[in-house]
């Protein structure tokens, strides 16, 4: 192996192991929280105090809500594509029902309007 593969080797390694979850100090600040220290600042213990059992709980409980919700979920895109079926067809029986070939209404004639009303002349024939 080149020296040049060994160091980048070394120092991939290095940065996999720097990158461990490090217990951070808390600062409590008043009624803010803080990684830096201030005056008056009380420090947290912010470590996770559950036991195995709860966290598994939870685990458990989180993938049993998300089988839920993709259970939920199929059952509406289901509604939803009976819903828009029968919207189709109900459009389609609309549309037979209709004359196609029936002619548009005529405008009535209007009378003139009592107040003034401004149109522009009639164009001029050449």
């Amino acid at each position: 192996m080149p020296p040049l593969a060994k160091f980048a080797l070394f120092l991939i390694a290095a940065c996999a192991v720097s990158t461990g979850a490090i217990a951070q100090k808390v600062y409590k600040c008043g009624s803010n929280y803080s990684q830096i220290p201030c005056p008056d600042g009380v420090t947290i213990e912010a470590e996770d105090a559950r036991t195995k059992a709860q966290k598994s709980a939870a685990t458990q409980n989180s993938k049993s809500q998300a089988r839920q919700a993709e259970s939920l979920e199929k059952e509406r895109l289901k509604d939803e594509a009976q819903a828009r079926a029968t919207d189709q067809a109900w459009a389609k029986a609309q549309h037979k029902k209709e004359p196609s070939d029936s002619k548009p209404k005529s405008k009535k004639n209007s009378k003139e309007p009592e107040y003034f009303t401004a149109k522009p002349p009639p164009p001029v024939k050449q």
